[in-house]
């Protein structure tokens, strides 16, 4: 499967398993669902997406509580979960992918300099969610950040959708 394109892969990987995704973004701006929705047929298992930039979103959309944003900061792993598991929830999916980071070129800190980005994905598993992490240091411009994480959060879908299942067909 590695000569198709990560979006590819994806649909491939959701649809010979029967399942669905959704993506809850902020940093990515709607860009992981623009990929994964270019495929021919990817209504057979993309239900949709939210972009939720503003904290005040992640709470009334995704259900990302403001005491774990204030906690944690919203450039945090804990918060990637929330979201990727509210828009999983709320869109009624299998999958839910997330992305929360700072794109560029300003908005860092010393704790979170530009580039930084966190992306997390789950699969509610009928033996139990599964659930990824990544943690990005990007370093291009914001368009060139945006895509690089975009990217990733796709290869974060596919390492989640294989390795959580050993009879996955590759």
């Amino acid at each position: 499967m590695d000569e198709l394109k990560p979006e590819e892969q994806i649909g491939k990987l959701l649809r010979n398993k029967g399942l669905s995704i959704a993506t809850a973004e902020s940093c990515t701006v709607g860009s992981i669902c623009a990929q994964i929705g270019r495929v021919a047929g990817a209504s057979d298992y993309l239900q949709g997406g939210i972009i939720a930039y503003q904290a005040e979103l992640k709470d009334k959309l995704l259900g990302v509580p403001l005491s774990l944003i204030e906690k944690h900061h919203v450039v945090s792993r804990e918060v990637a979960e929330a979201m990727a598991m509210g828009v999983s929830e709320r869109l009624h999916t299998d999958i839910g992918i997330a992305s929360t980071g700072i794109a560029g070129p300003t908005g860092g800190d010393p704790m979170r300099p530009v580039g930084t980005v966190w992306l997390a994905a789950v699969w509610h598993h009928p033996e139990g969610d599964q659930i990824r992490y990544k943690q990005l240091h990007l370093v291009g411009s914001r368009t060139e950040n945006i895509a690089k994480a975009a990217e990733e959060a796709l290869y974060l879908v596919i390492d989640l959708l294989q390795s959580s299942d050993p009879s996955t067909e590759q």
